[in-house]
């Protein structure tokens, strides 16, 4: 990465089943700061397992949670005017002010405010009860090197770029902008702003869809088992389930 740029290791869904809290007690060990969650309860798991650094919430939490969001210290994600004015109505009658990172959908087509409401965003970044730090998007087509790919991902950046330089212009200028997953920061390194999110990468589950990218990723988890049995099977006998499996010729099988 860039000199400043900083890694926000994903740790959605446990980790993607490797486990939240010692994945990232030990990445926060190595220097890492910024962690992404999926929702509220993941993010409080890590609070209570002693991760001190920022957590960002990629999905919904319910407005009514908003003096258990400042509370813990978590920054939620803020993806359009109406989840904003009631984040920010629960958060004034709770007394607290939540963190927020704007969402913007510059073409995956998921949660995020639209590219095109400038005067939205900059009306809920003036909001009382809400502390707006960041920006981010994400990459729909990052993996796909394809011509068609590759143009869809610059447009994505553009979009972005447009959107902050439209903020910037109306006196909002945010400070956190964060764009790349794992297959950005691959192929794209000039996307790269004051953070990246790396996601199945960190985890050194190789690229599949990148080939050649050329990284030296190993996974950091492997499956281990013991053989219970060994035993011969003759040509044409069946195994498991829906005989999933039938032996071309005599060979030994391990259970």
């Amino acid at each position: 990465l860039p000199d400043g740029t900083q890694m926000m290791a994903v740790v959605k869904a446990d980790a993607y089943g490797h486990g939240d809290r010692m994945v990232s007690r030990e990445l926060e060990g190595m220097g890492v700061r910024w962690f992404g969650v999926s929702n509220l309860e993941e993010g409080a798991s890590l609070r209570a397992a002693g991760v001190q650094g920022e957590i960002l919430i990629f999905g919904y939490t319910p407005p009514s949670m908003a003096a258990e969001l400042a509370a813990l210290n978590i920054t939620q994600a803020v993806f359009n005017g109406d989840y904003a004015r009631e984040l920010n109505e629960a958060a004034v009658r709770a007394g607290v002010r939540v963190k927020g990172h704007l969402k913007v959908d510059t073409g995956m087509g998921r949660i995020g405010f639209p590219c095109e409401s400038a005067d939205e965003i900059c009306a809920c970044c003036r909001l009382p009860g809400l502390e707006i730090s960041g920006i981010f998007s994400h990459f729909s087509s990052s993996d796909d090197l394809t011509p068609a790919g590759q143009e869809y991902t610059r447009m994505q950046k553009a979009r972005f770029d447009a959107v902050v330089e439209g903020l910037k212009r109306r006196g909002i200028d945010i400070p956190f902008r964060h764009l790349q997953n794992s297959a950005g920061i691959v192929s794209y390194p000039e996307c790269s702003y004051e953070a990246v999110r790396a996601g199945v990468i960190l985890y050194g589950q190789g690229l599949p869809f990148l080939p050649g990218h050329g990284l030296p990723l190993r996974p950091v988890m492997s499956l281990c088992s013991i053989v219970a049995m060994v035993k011969t099977v003759k040509a044409g006998d069946c195994i498991s389930y829906s005989r999933t499996f039938t032996a071309p010729r005599e060979m030994r099988v391990a259970t």
